[in-house]
């Protein structure tokens, strides 16, 4: 991974900033440690007797950029990772088959899959806030109003995707791919994201379907201004990365694209 893929990422509101984690032992140990409570315990997607470390890793973090969200006092409050290709192809690859109209582009190395996406609870507003820190029926609206009495809805979420959207940008990536059941799709296209299902439901962590999003379509979203929280996507990258004219405030230490490599 470049350097400039592992610069520290502006804050998305003031209480979290989000971050490549990569270049930190203890985040990135705390950020399989999340995955393993999330995972194994909260959500039962995975088998705790297999990883006896109570740290959930496999093969493919390898070849993944780590992006975690954290706190004022440095503890990790959500994580996510971008899976590059590689000879091990993406981890949906293994259990998702994709409509033949967009199996080449699901195969361009700038596509990166978005995974492991964990939230912890301890971030979690209340108690009926989903698996992502969000309110699903709350979603289209609370999320972009700011209260100073009390953390945003899907505060978390906004802050590890703001992350994940920046590292992306820095990498030269052009589509997300990810593994998604239908509830957390309604949540990202309230939030803007435009994910298109691109291939039939299977059975992978639960009932989920392959959705793909195009990065300049994100682009073209936070330009429109229609979800306001999301021009924060654009606070601290390069000018020649942001997607609103002139730039944006807050610019990263950082110049340039760095581009993926296949």
């Amino acid at each position: 991974m470049s350097a400039s893929a592992q610069a520290p990422l502006e804050r998305t509101t003031r209480h979290l900033d989000a971050r490549v984690i990569d270049d930190s032992p203890a985040l990135l140990d705390a950020s399989y440690r999340l995955r393993f409570q999330v995972y194994c315990h909260e959500r039962g997607f995975l088998d705790a007797a297999d990883y006896p470390a109570a740290a959930e890793v496999d093969e493919f973090d390898a070849h993944a950029v780590h992006v975690g969200a954290v706190d004022d006092s440095g503890q990790l409050a959500g994580t996510a990772r971008l899976v590059r290709h590689s000879d091990l192809g993406l981890p949906l690859f293994r259990h998702c088959s994709i409509f033949p109209e967009h199996a080449g582009v699901c195969g361009e190395p700038a596509v990166l899959e978005v995974s492991r996406l964990s939230v912890s609870r301890h971030y979690s507003r209340r108690q009926t806030d989903g698996a992502y820190g969000v309110h699903e029926r709350e979603a289209a609206g609370r999320v972009l109003v700011r209260n100073k009495r009390r953390r945003i809805d899907g505060e978390v979420f906004l802050a590890v995707t703001k992350g994940l959207y920046q590292a992306s940008k820095r990498l030269g990536a052009t589509h997300w791919l990810a593994a998604t059941e239908s509830s957390l799709h309604r949540i990202l296209l309230r939030f803007g994201l435009p994910f298109r299902q691109v291939g039939p439901e299977s059975d992978y962590f639960g009932m989920v379907a392959p959705y793909l999003m195009e990065i300049a379509e994100l682009d073209d979203v936070i330009v429109s201004g229609r979800v306001p929280v999301l021009e924060e996507f654009a606070d601290g990258l390069e000018p020649v990365l942001s997607p609103l004219p002139g730039g944006s405030p807050g610019v990263g230490r950082h110049a340039g694209s760095p581009r993926l490599v296949a």
